[in-house]
């Protein structure tokens, strides 16, 4: 049916499809102007801002040797501006202009690079990189409306974004070879050219998809594209206005807008900036269209007074939400139509518009995601619902709730999940966190009904409650794990000095008073150096030097070389003397050692034993109270501040955070609600526990940001 569809539309619409991929060509031209003048600027502004900075470190007496060279060619490149701008518009303008190019074969993949290219590669992904991170939601949403505007074109493969980081990154040291500055100018320009283009490219990316999206250009899942490519999709479609597609001209300039500067009520412009806000909105209308029908006939849509009505009576009754299993949207739909219901509003006869049933799906699926992953007490289970009602409001009215930069009403979201998560209120600090998120939620609950200046002091007074509370436990922290700190580098200090005794003495006959030195006063003083500048230091070395020389002194001794020994006595004393010091003795203490050690060394025909190994007293592979022994997979990437949950069983559960990693032993410390040791771990006994799931690992980032993304990737 689909082909006899397909034959349909190409007898009889085929220069109508004809006419329509001319206008998209249009269109990708038209944006390839605007971007073109809306990046342009950049270039002179990176020279400028390279070239004062420059002069401050002239001025200030810190800058590198070839800084009059590096000035010199600023100043030549921005005197010469319009010839670079020129080569820039050419490099740049490129892509779009053979939009959408077939993908790039695999012999360009792995040909030659010289020098040069090689250099650029080096400095340049670096930046295109931190751009791509800086800018993926946006990205992420511009490459779906490329996809659908690609194969609408005609395209059979997945395009790439002629304006993506990589192409802006590219154009700029294509512009800027070799020749026209040194390696080291060349970097340091492009890395202001990157801090500049962020913001700039923030603007640029929205001002694209709000044409792309005004011009009719729909959102394409990854998945979709090669449907959409062996599809007759485009002839389908009704003509683009042509208004539309002009979005720049040579009378025309198109100023960035930029997202503070936006007049107030204007909703749609908003809407263009809430990138992953709209993602969200879109994929949950897409499923709604699949899983429903149409509208019956003489069903009309809830006006946004009727349903934030609704909205306001159903959030002051008592357990309004008491979502099942079908879910958070599931039970606001159900509650919202009863609440309609006795005011009147049949659901048979009026149903939510889109945009509420969209904000209803998005939020009851953020909940969801919220819900499944965090352990909480049903009192928590409770308080997270009845906040469903008044993130819904307040997703009807900001539409960029849902983006990267979190709103206040976010972040105390989070911050409650947090409070919440592995707290079973088993002791007075859990009950006394609990109760604070608690009263914030109740506080939003009760007092939102459009003032988001709400979210903002209920996250003020919690931070407020918290701020002593998380003083006291980062001090136990602080002391709990100096104190592990402290016992490990003493015991990897002893280790280091049993090593350097062992190499000493292996093998080697020493007069009883020698064997004694080294392996009680020299050994000591090992320690000491060890701890206060470390094995590899210079003064570690002096002392192990001391070692040697006495291990010299002896053998020589028992040469009867009775005069040399006394001359190289003369010159170790100082020596021998600070290591009795080192290890705790006083000067005639000291003195009285050294006098011992002259006596015996006088004596060359003395007994001098061989001499045992030493036993190290740690590095033996014994497990330690808390640990294993081996490496444990994936545990080492675990950073401090990551939060644990201990479900307990039968126990209450318990939130644990990772607050230290020893730089010794790369053991992991584990704190509790008061920041006391829970578990001091290896890797592998972490990673044990994590695998067995008597410990339970939190993303890293807030809460909430966790969820959207996974809802992102939905």
């Amino acid at each position: 049916m689909l082909q006899g569809e397909g034959d349909v539309v190409q007898s009889g619409g085929g220069q109508f499809g004809a006419r329509e991929r001319h206008g998209h060509a249009q269109l990708v031209a038209s944006l390839g102007q605007g971007m073109l003048g809306l990046l342009q600027p950049l270039l002179l502004e990176s020279i400028t801002a390279e070239r004062n900075l420059l002069m401050r470190t002239i001025a200030e007496g810190s800058a590198p040797a070839d800084a009059a060279e590096d000035l010199a060619n600023l100043n030549i490149m921005g005197g010469a501006i319009t010839d670079y701008e020129r080569r820039w518009r050419s490099r740049f303008g490129r892509p779009a202009q053979a939009w959408p190019r077939a993908a790039e074969s695999a012999r360009a993949a792995f040909s030659l690079v010289s020098d040069d290219e090689l250099q650029g590669q080096l400095i340049g992904q670096p930046a295109i990189e931190s751009l791509d991170r800086r800018h993926a939601d946006v990205l992420d949403t511009l490459q779906k409306r490329l996809w659908m505007l690609a194969a609408e074109l005609g395209a059979q493969q997945w395009p790439d974004n002629p304006f993506s980081p990589r192409y802006v990154v590219e154009a700029f040291l294509d512009t800027f070879t070799p020749g026209d500055c040194g390696a080291r100018l060349r970097g340091s320009l492009l890395r202001t050219y990157g801090r500049l283009a962020g913001p700039r490219l923030g603007e640029a990316y929205d001002w694209l998809n709000r044409q792309l999206a005004e011009a009719g250009v729909a959102l394409a899942a990854g998945n979709d594209f090669a449907t959409l490519a062996a599809t007759t999709v485009s002839a389908q479609r009704q003509a683009v206005d042509a208004a539309k597609l002009q979005v720049w001209g040579e009378d025309n300039a198109v100023a960035p807008v930029r997202p503070g500067g936006r007049e107030a009520g204007s909703h749609d412009a908003r809407h263009g900036d809430a990138v992953r806000g709209t993602a969200l909105r879109h994929a949950a209308r897409m499923r709604r269209a699949q899983q429903r029908g149409p509208v019956a006939p003489g069903v009309r849509m809830l006006g946004d007074e009727e349903f934030l009505a609704v909205l306001s009576l159903l959030q002051v009754e008592p357990a309004s939400l008491q979502p099942a299993e079908e879910g958070h949207a599931a039970a606001a739909r159900r509650a919202l139509a009863k609440t309609a219901g006795n005011l009147g509003i049949d659901s048979s006869t009026a149903a939510p518009s889109d945009t509420q049933e969209d904000a209803i799906d998005v939020v009851g699926g953020l909940f969801d995601a919220l819900a499944a992953g965090h352990l909480l007490q049903a009192g928590a289970r409770q308080a997270l619902a009845a906040l469903v009602l008044p993130y819904l409001r307040l997703a009807l009215e900001e539409p960029r709730l849902f983006e990267r930069e979190q709103p206040p009403a976010m972040r105390l979201l989070s911050r409650l999940l947090e409070l919440w998560d592995g707290n079973g209120r088993a002791t007075a600090i859990e009950e006394q966190l609990h109760a604070i998120a608690d009263e914030a939620a109740r506080e939003v609950v009760a007092e939102y009904h459009g003032e988001r200046k709400v979210f903002d002091d209920a996250l003020a007074r919690l931070e407020s409650a918290l701020a002593p509370l998380w003083r006291r436990t980062s001090l136990v922290e602080r002391r709990t794990w100096q104190a592990i700190e402290g016992g490990e580098r003493l015991e990897a200090a002893r280790a280091e000095a049993d090593r350097a005794l062992d190499a000493r003495l292996a093998n080697c006959a020493l007069l009883p008073e020698v064997a004694g030195f080294l392996g009680g006063h020299w050994r000591q003083s090992l320690v000491q150096a060890w701890l206060r500048a470390g094995a590899g230091s210079d003064r570690f070395a002096e002392v192990a030097a001391v070692g040697d020389a006495l291990v010299r002194l002896d053998a020589l001794a028992a040469t009867g070389e009775g005069a040399a020994v006394a001359s190289a006595l003369i010159d170790l004393q100082p020596r021998l003397h600070a290591c009795c010091l080192a290890s705790g003795l006083d000067a005639q203490a000291a003195e009285a050692v050294i006098a011992g050690l002259v006596a015996a060394l006088a004596r060359p025909d003395a007994a001098r034993l061989p001499q045992e190994r030493s036993r190290a007293t740690v590095g033996t592979g014994e497990a330690l109270p808390d640990g294993g022994t081996v490496a444990g997979a994936g545990a080492e990437a675990l950073e401090p501040d990551r939060r644990f949950v201990q479900p307990g069983g039968e126990d209450p559960p318990r939130a644990l955070r990772l607050a230290w990693r020893s730089p010794l032993s790369g053991n992991l410390l584990l704190v509790n609600a008061q920041g006391a040791r829970e578990y001091l771990l290896e890797p592998a006994a972490l990673a044990a526990m994590l695998a067995d799931g008597s410990l339970l690992c939190r993303p890293a980032g807030d809460p909430v940001e966790a969820a959207l993304q996974y809802l992102d990737r939905g």
